[in-house]
């Protein structure tokens, strides 16, 4: 099955996720950019797969690729289930719902933001209010903005970064450098001025397809974060509070501890996508994690984030070092080794059946009248 559903274009993903969303009977909705390509000119679509009744009242979204590159194992995941699934074995009144390619750009292009360098996952923020501050990410700004990359360049980096940790502390460091700035269109994890295309056709696809549900759940399939061959949740629901406490129910502790998690000190976040979920949907019962498949260690995942955005800001790069780089970007996001693909396949059915289960099994949810 490994070698059946992971891809290595994604043109060859999104035709393997159509395929196996048509035999398993799913009805179909896409989304196409309008604006942009992929590398070789191919069309982008968030593409939609509804499983089951489409009135069913408690629905699982499964979605994938809101950092581009991270999308290959993510629709792996949604394909394998797929092609595993049995037409109508969903639990009455359940639904299931995959969002194939959040971030179609930088799937297509093998790049974590969109194509206007904007981390998508943090960019679902009120762009009618003032913009979230991050002061102290001029200082990583001026230790990132290096004229060349190379193995020197980037230890003389790693070296400023501990100073700055240092001084700011792991939560202040943390926050400067992975929370989100709104202030370097130039730099590592920008938020943009604007609603990216990304975000405004997530909304819509949101609305479009869960509008009609009583209580409605949110798995956003990563890869990066966490020990290698393993996964990690990330929460951000109020600790104690009633989705909380669902997320804790139906996939366990680990679900809201953080077991796993490779940053010393998890960022306050700003403009994530869970947390746009949540928010469109205030009518709804909502429960909504982050999983992230880890990958290689904290500091080689820094490096590729950083060479991403060095490439973004120096375009006349030689053609040898873009593919070095582009090589290790790719290897970091989206590792070749068998058993990884292989952990992250099991990995994944577990955590949407499990998803599916605590749906139909939550007593407090509403049910349908007899």
């Amino acid at each position: 099955m490994r070698s059946n559903v992971f891809s290595e274009s994604y043109t060859e993903a999104r035709d393997k996720f159509m395929q196996a969303a048509g035999r398993a009977g799913a009805a179909m909705t896409s989304y196409p950019h309008e604006h942009q390509t992929g590398p070789q000119g191919e069309p982008l679509y968030l593409d939609v797969a509804h499983l089951g009744p489409r009135n069913a009242r408690r629905l699982l979204v499964v979605g994938c690729g809101t950092h581009g590159i991270e999308g290959y194992s993510g629709s792996a995941a949604q394909t394998h289930w797929m092609s595993m699934h049995v037409k109508d074995s969903l639990p009455e009144d359940v639904g299931v719902i995959f969002f194939h390619a959040h971030n179609p750009w930088g799937f297509a292009h093998a790049l974590r933001f969109t194509e206007e360098n904007v981390d998508l996952n943090r960019n679902f923020v009120d762009f009618d209010m003032p913009l979230p501050a991050n002061a102290a990410y001029q200082h990583v700004h001026h230790v990132l903005d290096q004229p060349e990359w190379n193995d020197a360049t980037v230890e003389s980096i790693f070296e400023a970064l501990t100073g700055l940790r240092g001084s700011l502390g792991e939560q202040g460091f943390s926050d400067a450098f992975n929370g989100g700035q709104y202030s370097h269109g130039d730099g590592i994890f920008y938020g943009g001025i604007r609603p990216q295309w990304s975000n405004v056709v997530f909304r819509r696809a949101v609305q479009d397809h869960l509008s009609g549900a009583e209580s409605a759940a949110l798995v956003d399939l990563h890869t990066g974060i966490g020990p290698p061959r393993g996964h990690v949740f990330l929460c951000f629901h109020p600790a104690g509070g009633e989705a909380y406490e669902r997320a804790r129910r139906w996939w366990g502790e680990r679900a809201v501890n953080r077991e796993g998690v490779t940053h010393k000190a998890v960022a306050n976040y700003k403009g994530l996508l869970v947390d746009a979920f949540v928010e469109m949907l205030p009518a709804l019962r909502t429960t909504a994690v982050v999983v992230e498949f880890g990958t290689h260690p904290r500091e080689r995942m820094q490096r590729a984030s950083m060479a991403a955005r060095w490439l973004w800001s120096h375009r006349e790069a030689g053609a040898q070092l873009r593919q070095h780089i582009m090589g290790e970007i790719r290897e970091a996001f989206y590792p070749s080794d068998p058993s990884w693909r292989d952990g992250v396949l099991a990995q994944s059915r577990q955590i949407i059946d499990s998803g599916v289960a605590g749906l139909a099994a939550d007593v407090s949810a509403p049910m349908r009248p007899e």
